[in-house]
């Protein structure tokens, strides 16, 4: 049995930055990944001006070139909402959190390279294709019982802290502890769906630019197109049930028909499926952190939170490991308050549904 001082589920932002908090203590991480790395995600892939910052806080450089699409930079002033009677009018995805403004320079990147380089730079230890399957608790320890893919038997790793960052439909946090001690979810099931197309012509959209629609005929939340090098990705979202590629369709024929639109060969689909979860940080030796932990920011959002709260997380164990005294539970929760005080302000200005 391998034993490390903390296993994180989840590489992506959450668990790479908590891993990286870790590590800068001197603490061994092994990061479980359930998908083969380097892994595409459904995101816009934009990195907001809190991101930005926090990259640069947390990993003490910026992202290098090869993580960016060709056209880099969206301005803030250049995402807008369209609608049939008004036209376009403004569109705020990003709010200053705690009398702070970000940059409103916003970044393209390619969210498979950006993971994968933001893993590399956490200095832990990693395995892909690695699905956790259940974890047994004790008061000093926690043994992960995890599914490898060259393995038929499931691998069994010691740690002394497990951490969730394994997203919205997190299996830590699910095996935790259910749905029904947690509370309900603040908005319901959820479901989105983008597809990438070969770039013929914008026609009458601004280059560079986002466009955001709310169109309860198409879709429940959201619509929006961007550009991301030489491709057009066209995202839409419903409520559970809801046929998304009908609502696909139906947005492709908007953008040809209103704009003049023409898009060339498929690319590729993501989707996934979401709840709105109310904050749950975790138990014991036992912690979730990132959209598991039910942090995402204005518009859904989930970078800038993903790696606030996953550093915080890991700082929280750091400390407890090095000095004992207050458990990590309670000093994880004591600093994310600011990340919960901003949740909810950005909840209150959420603008998303149609």
């Amino acid at each position: 049995m391998q034993e490390y001082d903390v296993v994180i589920a989840g590489s992506g932002p959450a668990g790479s930055t908590c891993a990286k908090a870790l590590t800068d203590e001197g603490f061994s991480v092994l990061i479980l990944e359930k998908e083969a790395l380097p892994r595409y995600k459904n995101c816009s892939g934009v990195l907001f001006g809190q991101t930005q910052e926090l990259i640069k806080s947390y990993f003490g450089v910026g992202a290098p070139a090869e993580v960016y699409c060709s056209n880099k930079y969206i301005e803030a002033d250049d995402i807008r909402e369209w609608d049939p009677i008004h036209g376009y009018v403004p569109y705020s995805w990003e709010t200053d959190k705690d009398g702070r403004k970000f940059s409103r320079t916003y970044q393209n990147i390619w969210r498979n390279t950006f993971d994968k380089w933001l893993l590399d730079q956490s200095g832990a230890n990693y395995i892909d294709s690695a699905r956790v399957k259940a974890f047994d608790a004790s008061d000093s320890s926690v043994n992960v019982h995890v599914q490898m893919a060259q393995s038929k038997e499931p691998a069994v790793f010691k740690c002394k802290y497990l951490v969730g960052a394994d997203g919205n439909a997190s299996t830590v946090r699910r095996l935790l502890q259910s749905a029904q001690t947690t509370g309900p979810a603040q908005g319901g099931k959820m479901a989105s769906f983008q597809s990438y197309y070969k770039l013929v012509s914008l026609g009458s959209l601004q280059k560079d630019s986002w466009t955001v629609f709310l169109m309860p005929d198409i879709g429940d939340f959201i619509l929006c197109v961007h550009q991301k090098g030489d491709y057009l990705v066209l995202h839409v979202g419903g409520k559970d049930g809801r046929n998304l590629r009908d609502s696909m369709e139906k947005f492709k024929e908007l953008l040809s028909r209103q704009f003049g639109v023409c898009l060339g060969e498929h690319w590729r689909d993501e989707g996934c499926k979401l709840d709105l979860l109310p904050v749950f940080l975790g138990e014991g030796r036992v912690l979730v952190t990132g959209e598991a932990a039910g942090f995402i920011y204005l518009n859904c959002e989930g970078i800038s939170a993903a790696m606030d709260s996953g550093y915080r997380c890991g700082k929280a164990i750091a400390q407890t490991l090095k000095s004992g005294g207050k458990p990590a539970i309670d000093l994880y929760e004591e600093g994310c308050q600011d990340i919960r005080a901003h949740l909810e302000k950005c909840i209150s200005q959420m603008r998303f549904f149609a």
